[in-house]
C-alpha cells in the first residue's frame, strides 16, 4: 500500500511538472489592413491562415490593429498585447518560441530592446525568435510612398516602416539575450523589386530580412558580408554585419528561400 501511494504521488508530481513546463509557439503578425486584436489561442481575422500547420504543439496568437505603429502601446496595439501575451504564457515554468512575420518582427524586437534587462532576468522564458521576412530594418517601399506623397500618404504602420525610422527606432543589437533567427526570401515582384535593393521578397529587402546593420543591396544572408560597390575606379569594399544576437536560421543556406513575403509565413517551424 505504501509503495502504491508513493508511486501515485510521484506520478502526480510528474504530471504537474508537465503542465507547468508547457511550451508554446507564439505568433506575432505583421502589417495588415485588419484589426487582429487579441491574445490567446485564436488567430483573430485569420492573418496566419493555414500557415501555422507547419508548427506542432500549443499555439498562441498575439494580435493588434495591423495599421498601427508596431512600437506603440494602448488598446489594440502591439506593445501592450505583446507584454500581456508573453506575461501570461511565457513565465512561471512555461516557455515560448516566438514566430514573427514582417512588421511583427519589428514589434517583438522593439519590445525586447526596451525590456530593461535580459528576458530571463525579467522572468520570461523565451527560447528563440524565428523571424520570417523581418521588416525591423524598414522597407524602401514605405520610404518611397512617404516621399512621393510628401509625408501625407500611408497609415501609421507605413510611416513606422520608413527605413530611417525603423533603423533609428531602437537599439537593434539589444535582443534581451534572445537569439533572433532570420528566414529571408528572394521571390520578388516586378515593380517592387525595382525599388528594393538587392534580393527581396517583394516587400522587404535582405538588408532588413537578414538583420544587417546597414542598408544596401545584398544577395546573401550571413554573419558578415563584404562586397565591392560603386563604379570602377571609384568602387570600394563595403562590409555588412548582422546585428548582435541576430543569425540566419541554421536550416537555411546563405541564399535564403525562393519564397515571397506571404509564402514565408509557412516557415515558422524553423
Amino acid at each position: 500500500m505504501k509503495m502504491r501511494i508513493t508511486l501515485t504521488f510521484l506520478s502526480a508530481l510528474f504530471f504537474a511538472g508537465s503542465i507547468s513546463a508547457q511550451t508554446y509557439t507564439v505568433f506575432i503578425h505583421g502589417k495588415s489592413d485588419k484589426n487582429h486584436n487579441g491574445v490567446g489561442t485564436t488567430d483573430v481575422n485569420s492573418y496566419w491562415g493555414s500557415s501555422t500547420n507547419s508548427v506542432s504543439g500549443s499555439k498562441i496568437f498575439i494580435g493588434y490593429d495591423g495599421k498601427t505603429d508596431p512600437r506603440t502601446y494602448g488598446s489594440s496595439r502591439a506593445q501592450t498585447n505583446i507584454s500581456t501575451g508573453l506575461s501570461n504564457y511565457c513565465k512561471n515554468g512555461k516557455s515560448c518560441k516566438i514566430v514573427c512575420h514582417s512588421a511583427g518582427c519589428y514589434a517583438i524586437e522593439f519590445w525586447l530592446a526596451n525590456l530593461g534587462g535580459t528576458a530571463s532576468s525579467k522572468g520570461f522564458n523565451l527560447t528563440k525568435v524565428t523571424a520570417l521576412a523581418a521588416a525591423s530594418g524598414g522597407s524602401e517601399l514605405a520610404s518611397a510612398l512617404n516621399g512621393i506623397t510628401f509625408g501625407f500618404g500611408g497609415n501609421a504602420m507605413d510611416k513606422a516602416l520608413i527605413v530611417s525610422t525603423a533603423r533609428g527606432a531602437f537599439n537593434h543589437n539589444n535582443t534581451a539575450s534572445v537569439g533572433v533567427y532570420h528566414v529571408p526570401g528572394y521571390k520578388g515582384m516586378f515593380g517592387a523589386s525595382a525599388i528594393l535593393p538587392g534580393e527581396d521578397d517583394y516587400a522587404v529587402a535582405y538588408h532588413s530580412s537578414c538583420g544587417y546593420n546597414r542598408t544596401g543591396g545584398v544577395s546573401k544572408c550571413q554573419a558578415s558580408l563584404t562586397q565591392s560597390e560603386g563604379i570602377w575606379p571609384f568602387n570600394s569594399n563595403v562590409t555588412y554585419k548582422q546585428y548582435t544576437g541576430h543569425y540566419r536560421a541554421p536550416s537555411l543556406s546563405a541564399t535564403g528561400l525562393y519564397l515571397d513575403h506571404s509564402q514565408l509565413k509557412n516557415e515558422g517551424w524553423r
